[in-house]
C-alpha cells in the first residue's frame, strides 16, 4: 500500500526548461551542411570525397578491351597486367592526398604499396623476367620499412 503522506518527485522537475541561447536547430543544420560540403570537396577525409568513380571506370575499361578484341584488335597476351595499374594509381593518389594534408607518416604506406604495384605491373607489361625482378621488389620493400621506422636507441 502506498503512504498518502509521501510525495513522489517527478523525473523532470522543470517540464519547460529554457532553451539554450540561439537556435540550436539552426546550429546543427549549419554544422551538418559544413560536414557535407567538406565531404564533397574531399577535405573531410583525405581518401574520400567527390572523386572519380573508380569502379565504373574499371568496368568501362574492361568492356572496351573486350570490344577491341571482338573487332579484331588483338591485344598483347599480358594485357591484364594493366589492371594492376588501377590500384597502384589509387594508392599513389591516396598517398599524395595524405602528403598534401600534412600527414607525412600515413602517406608512406600507400606510397610504398603504390610504387611496388607499379613496378610489378611494369614488369609484366614490359615482359621483364619475373625471376630476376622479384628480389628487387623485396629489397625495395625492406629498405622502405627500415627508412620508415624510427630508430630507438
Amino acid at each position: 500500500m502506498s503512504d498518502p503522506n509521501t510525495t513522489t518527485s517527478s523525473p523532470n522537475p522543470n517540464p519547460n526548461p529554457t532553451p539554450p541561447p540561439g537556435d540550436w536547430r539552426e546550429q546543427r543544420r549549419a554544422e551538418r551542411a559544413a560536414r557535407h560540403a567538406a565531404w564533397r570537396s574531399g577535405n573531410g577525409h583525405p581518401g574520400w570525397g567527390a572523386g572519380m568513380p573508380i569502379g565504373g571506370v574499371v568496368i568501362v575499361a574492361i568492356g572496351l578491351i573486350f570490344l577491341l578484341d571482338n573487332f579484331g584488335y588483338h591485344l598483347p597476351h599480358n594485357w591484364w597486367a594493366a589492371l594492376i595499374l588501377i590500384p597502384a594509381v589509387g594508392l599513389l593518389v591516396t598517398a599524395a592526398r595524405f602528403y598534401r594534408s600534412g600527414m607525412r607518416g600515413p602517406a608512406m604506406g600507400p606510397a610504398i604499396g603504390g610504387v611496388v604495384l607499379l613496378l610489378v605491373a611494369l614488369a609484366f607489361l614490359l615482359g621483364i623476367d619475373w625471376g630476376l625482378f622479384w628480389p628487387i621488389v623485396l629489397i625495395a620493400v625492406g629498405v622502405a620499412v627500415i627508412v620508415r621506422r624510427p630508430w630507438r636507441g
